[in-house]
C-alpha cells in the first residue's frame, strides 16, 4: 500500500541529504603507550560506480594505514597534549620503500599522512565525519597535480574517534550515456548529456577507520590540526574536500575553504565553504550547488543548515532535472526543513516556474522525504469530453496510518458540475481492502438529481485454510457509467457484481459458499435478460491424492438457491452432483486417460406454470477417452538448428440423450467455439443443460523449437469434431444441430523474428465450405515505444472488424501514435485515436484527440487531452496514458 504524495515532487525538488548525523557506537581503549585505538561497529561502506567530474583529479594516492594496529612508523604519543607538526616528521627520503610497504600496504608516491587515533565524543563521531562530507561537496579549483612534496608529516591527531588515514585521490574517468535513438525507446534519461559524477568513493577502507590526504599536515600545541592542499577527507561511504581544512579539537570544530565538495552515495555537493561542529552535530554550507545523479536532479541552495542528528535547512534552494545551462523547469523554495528521523519535510513559499513563468505557487507544503507514505496532494488529471465538458479532478492522499490511507478525489466537470470522490484502503495481518465512493449532489444534465457510486473488495483469512472475501458495487442509476465513467472499460459495463463468499481448502478437498446479485447498468438490457441472485451458492470438491488400484477418484456438488427481480420468471433451488472416476496412464511419448462420470441435478421451483412439475430431475452418464502421442525430429534450416514436434490428440466423448427442455435456465449459456473446446465434456457453461454427445475430436499440434534456448518459433495446431449423431439438447430459443462434423479449427503463432510475431485463427466450415470466423494479428515491436499492430476479426453473420494501431518516433524528440478501430459490417468507426508527443531531457508533452462509440446505442463521445509530463517530478493528465495503454498492444506509459 503505497501511494505518492505530490509533495514528494517537493521532496525530490529541494530534497538535498545533507548526510543525517548517525549515532555509532565506539569501543575505545587507550594503549600502554598512551595511545587511543577505537573500533566502530558501523557496517562497512558500499562502493559506488566509477564516476566523472574533470574537477576531482586530485594527488596520486600514497597508501591506508589500518586504524587498530598501531603503526610501527608512529612514535606513541599522549592522548591529551598535542604533538608538534614539525618534530614528528621524518622526511620520505629516509623512510626505504620495503619500510613504508609495512606500514602502508599498497603504497606508492608521498603526500602527507596523518594517523588520528584519540577518541572524541563516542557518540558524535561519525556524524563528525559525514557533516564534513556533507560540508564540502562543492566543486574545488585545486588543479590536478603530477606531483607531490616529498615529506611524510605522521602525527597522533584527535580526530572524530577514528582513526583516519591520509591518502592521495585517485584520477577519474568520463561517463558517457548513450543518446541514441534506440536508447531513447528504453531509457527515461536517454536524451540527456552524460551527468557529471565525482570519483568513486574507495571501499577498502574499514568502517573504524577515517581516511585523509593532503599536500601537507600540521598540528599545533592550542590543538589545531591543518590540512593544506588538496584536502580529502573520506569515512564510511563519505568524502570531504577542500583546499583547506581545520579541525580545532577544543570546540569540535570543523572548517573547510576554498571550493569544498562533498560525496555521499547518489549525492554530490560542491560548496565555497562549510563549517561544522562535531560536539553539538551542528554545522553550515554556504552557496552549494548539488547534484542527485541518480534521479538526474541537481539544484542550487544559499545555505544547508545541519541542526542535531537528522534536521537540516535549506534556504533559497531550487530543484531540476534539467541539463546543466537549461532551466525548462524549476521547482523552488523560500526554504525547506528535512526532518529524516520522521521521514517529512516542510517548505516555504515554494512555486514551480515553466520555462522561466511561475505556473504554480503555494505557501505551505508538506512532503515525504524517503519511502514512508506522506499525506498530500497528488498529481491532477485534466481533460475535455463531449458528455462533462473541462473534466479536472484534483486528488488529495491521507495517510491515516501505516495499514491505512486514503484517497479524496474532488472532481469538477464544467457541464454537469462538482462530484465527490473516495477511495479507502486498509491492510491488516489477515485481512485488506478497497471502499470507492463517488457522489454528484447535483447534475447539471439530469434535472439536477444526485448521482453515486459505492464500491467495496475486502478479504478476511481469520483460519489458514479459511478465507472470505467481498466483491460488491452500487451505482444511483443504469447511465452512471455512460455518463460519467472515464474509460471505454467503464462505459461498456453491463452488470455490476455483488458477491461474499467463503471458502476452506481441506486436504484434498474444498468447501465453497457464497450469496451472488447483480445490479444491471444498461438500460437497454430487458428485465428478463437480467441475470439471476444466487442466495446462496454452495460448492464442494474433493480429488484425494490417494489411488485404488490407480483409480483417480473425483467429486463435485453445487447446490444453488435462485431468486429473480421479475417474479414472472421461475425461481427455485438447484442441486447439482458429479463423481467422475478415471484411469490416467503417462508415459514419456504417450498417454491414454479413461473417464467415466454421472451427473445428476435436481430441482424443486417455484413460479412454475399450473400444469408444470415443481420437482425435476437429470441423471446423465459421461464417458470419456482422452489419448495422445508425442514425436519429435531435428532438422537445419539453413546453418540454424531446429527441433520439430507432431502431437496427435484424440478425444471422443459420449453423453446419452436426455430431454431437459423442462429444465429452467439459471446460469447457463454456450461456450465460444474455439481450438479447446473440442476437449470439454460439455459444449453449455452451465449445470442446467448436460449436451448430449457422441463425437470425437482429432487434432493435430506440431511445434519448430530453437534446441539451444528452448524459444518456440512455430507452433500450428488444428482440430476438428466428428458428430455420430445430432445434438438434440438446447437452449430455449435454439435449433438442434445436425451436422456431421464441426468447423475445422486452425490457430497458429508466429515468432520467427525477434521483433516480429504474429497469431492467426481460422474456422473453416467443411458443409458449405465457407470460412465463419478469422481472427489474425501482427505487430512489429522494436521497443515498448515503436511498434505497430494490425489486427482483422470476423465471424459470420456477427462482426467484421479491422485494427490499426502504432508508436512510432519521428526523431529522438518527437513521435506519433494512432488507433483506427473501424466495423467494416456497419461501415462506422468504433475508435479512432490521434496523437504526437514531445519528449527533452527533462520534460515531454502528449497531445492526444479520441472518439468513440459509448454505448449499445451507438451515441458517441469526442475527447481531447493534454499531457505534461515533468521528468522527475510527474504528470500532469495522466488520462492520456491511460487510453493508451488500453488502446494500443504493448504500449508501455512508463518506460
Amino acid at each position: 500500500m503505497t501511494r505518492q504524495s505530490s509533495g514528494q515532487l517537493l521532496a525530490f525538488a529541494l530534497l538535498l541529504p545533507a548526510v543525517a548525523w548517525a549515532e555509532t557506537p565506539w569501543d575505545c581503549t587507550q594503549q600502554p603507550n598512551g595511545q587511543w585505538v577505537c573500533n566502530s561497529k558501523a557496517p562497512p561502506p558500499q562502493p559506488e560506480l566509477p564516476v566523472a567530474d574533470g574537477n576531482l583529479e586530485t594527488t596520486p594516492e600514497i597508501g591506508e594505514i589500518p586504524a587498530v594496529p598501531a603503526v610501527p612508523a608512529v612514535p606513541a604519543v599522549p592522548a591529551v597534549p598535542a604533538v608538534p607538526a614539525v618534530p614528528a616528521v621524518p622526511a620520505v627520503s629516509e623512510t626505504s620503500e620495503v619500510d613504508r610497504n609495512s606500514t602502508l600496504p599498497e603504497a606508492a608516491v608521498g603526500g602527507a599522512v596523518m594517523q588520528a587515533t584519540e577518541p572524541a565524543a563516542a557518540t558524535t563521531d561519525q556524524a563528525a565525519t559525514e557533516s564534513q562530507a556533507a560540508d564540502s561537496e562543492t566543486s574545488s579549483s585545486a588543479p590536478a597535480r603530477d606531483s607531490v612534496d616529498s615529506g611524510v608529516a605522521t602525527m597522533a591527531a584527535p580526530a572524530a574517534a577514528v582513526q583516519p588515514d591520509v591518502v592521495a585521490d585517485q584520477a577519474v574517468a568520463t561517463a558517457v550515456i548513450p543518446a541514441s535513438v534506440e536508447a531513447a525507446n528504453i531509457d527515461h534519461w536517454a536524451l540527456c548529456p552524460p551527468v557529471a559524477r565525482p570519483a568513486a568513493l574507495r571501499d577498502d577502507i574499514d568502517t573504524d577507520t577515517i581516511d585523509l590526504q593532503a599536500d601537507s599536515a600540521q598540528a599545533s600545541e592550542a590543538g589545531v590540526y591543518t590540512l593544506d592542499g588538496n584536502a580529502v577527507m573520506q569515512y564510511a561511504g563519505q568524502r570531504l574536500e577542500a583546499e583547506n581544512i581545520v579541525y580545532r579539537q577544543d570546540s569540535g570544530e570543523i572548517e573547510a575553504q576554498q571550493g569544498i565538495r562533498y560525496t555521499n552515495q547518489g549525492l554530490y555537493v560542491r560548496g565555497e565553504s562549510a563549517t561544522l561542529y562535531l560536539d553539538q552535530q551542528q554545522g553550515e554550507l554556504r552557496n552549494i550547488d548539488y547534484t542527485l545523479y541518480e534521479q538526474h536532479g541537481r539544484g542550487e541552495a544559499e545555505v544547508l543548515r545541519l541542526d542535531g542528528i537528522a534536521k537540516q535547512r535549506l534556504e533559497d534552494a531550487y530543484y531540476t532535472t534539467c541539463p546543466q545551462g537549461k532551466k525548462n523547469w524549476v521547482l523552488s523554495a523560500r526554504e525547506v526543513e528535512l526532518d529524516q528521523a520522521e521521514g517529512t519535510g516542510t517548505a516555504h513559499s515554494a512555486k514551480l516556474l515553466l520555462k522561466g513563468i511561475p505556473v504554480l505557487y503555494t505557501p505551505y507544503a508538506s512532503f515525504p522525504i524517503d519511502d514512508r507514505r506522506k499525506s498530500g496532494l497528488l498529481i491532477p488529471t485534466i481533460g475535455q469530453t463531449d458528455s462533462t465538458g473541462l473534466d479536472l479532478s484534483v486528488p488529495f492522499y491521507w495517510n491515516l496510518a501505516p495499514n491505512r490511507d486514503m484517497t479524496i478525489v474532488p472532481r469538477y466537470m464544467s457541464d454537469r458540475g462538482t462530484m465527490l470522490g473516495t477511495e479507502f484502503r486498509y491492510l491488516n495481518t489477515h485481512s485488506g481492502g478497497t471502499i470507492i465512493g463517488d457522489y454528484l449532489p447535483s447534475d447539471k444534465l439530469r434535472n439536477d438529481d444526485y448521482r453515486s457510486l459505492v464500491s467495496v473488495q475486502s478479504y478476511w483469512t481469520p483460519m489458514p485454510r479459511l478465507r472470505t472475501r467481498i466483491i460488491a458495487s452500487n451505482a444511483s442509476d443504469e447511465n452512471y457509467f455512460a455518463d460519467l465513467g472515464n474509460s471505454l472499460l467503464q462505459t461498456s459495463q453491463t452488470n455490476l457484481e455483488r458477491t461474499a463468499a467463503m471458502d476452506y481448502h481441506g486436504i484434498g478437498w474444498q468447501l465453497g459458499m457464497q450469496v451472488q446479485d447483480f445490479q444491471t447498468v444498461d438500460a437497454s438490457v430487458a428485465s428478463a435478460q437480467r441475470p439471476y441472485k444466487q442466495l446462496p451458492q454452495i460448492t464442494f470438491d474433493a480429488t484425494p491424492d490417494r489411488r485404488l488400484l490407480g483409480v483417480k477418484v473425483e467429486t463435485s456438488a453445487e447446490l444453488n438457491h435462485f431468486i429473480h427481480s421479475d417474479n414472472s420468471l421461475v425461481e427455485g433451488s438447484r442441486l447439482d452432483v458429479q463423481p467422475r472416476f478415471s484411469l490416467p496412464v503417462y508415459r514419456a511419448a504417450w498417454y491414454v486417460d479413461p473417464a467415466v462420470s454421472v451427473r445428476h441435478t435436481i430441482y424443486d421451483l417455484n413460479n412454475t406454470a399450473s400444469s408444470a412439475d415443481s420437482s425435476l430431475s437429470r441423471t446423465t452418464p459421461i464417458a470419456s477417452l482422452d489419448a495422445g502421442t508425442f514425436f519429435e525430429r531435428n532438422g537445419r534450416w539453413g546453418d540454424h538448428g531446429y527441433l520439430q514436434t507432431l502431437e496427435p490428440r484424440l478425444f471422443y466423448l459420449y453423453v446419452p440423450d436426455r430431454d431437459q427442455d423442462d429444465l429452467p435456465v439459471f446460469d447457463t449459456g454456450n461456450y465460444d467455439f474455439n481450438y479447446w473446446t473440442l476437449f470439454r465434456e460439455n459444449r453449455f457453461s452451465g449445470p442446467d443443460r448436460m449436451g448430449d454427445a457422441n463425437q470425437v475430436a482429432l487434432a493435430l499440434t506440431s511445434r519448430i523449437l530453437d534446441p539451444a534456448s528452448g524459444r518456440q518459433l512455430i507452433s500450428a495446431s488444428l482440430g476438428s469434431l466428428l458428430y455420430f449423431s445430432n445434438r438434440n439438447v438446447t437452449l430455449p430459443g435454439q435449433a438442434v444441430e445436425t451436422d456431421s462434423r464441426s468447423d475445422m479449427i486452425g490457430d497458429i503463432t508466429l515468432a520467427l523474428a525477434r521483433r516480429w510475431n504474429a497469431e492467426a485463427e481460422l474456422h473453416w466450415d467443411p458443409n458449405d465450405y465457407t470460412t465463419t470466423r478469422n481472427d489474425y494479428r501482427l505487430q512489429y515491436r522494436r521497443g515498448p515505444r515503436q511498434l505497430v499492430n494490425l489486427s482483422y476479426r470476423q465471424q459470420s453473420g456477427l462482426l467484421e472488424q479491422t485494427d490499426v494501431s502504432f508508436l512510432w518516433p519521428l526523431s529522438p524528440s518527437w513521435h506519433m501514435v494512432g488507433r483506427w478501430y473501424y466495423s467494416l459490417k456497419s461501415s462506422e468507426t468504433i475508435e479512432a485515436l490521434a496523437g504526437i508527443g514531445y519528449q527533452s531531457c527533462c520534460w515531454g508533452l502528449q497531445l492526444l484527440s479520441r472518439s468513440y462509440i459509448l454505448n449499445a446505442e451507438d451515441s458517441r463521445t469526442n475527447e481531447v487531452f493534454l499531457q505534461l509530463e515533468l521528468k522527475g517530478l510527474g504528470k500532469l493528465g495522466t488520462t492520456v496514458d491511460q487510453a493508451l495503454e488500453r488502446g494500443i498492444l504493448g504500449y508501455q506509459a512508463d518506460y
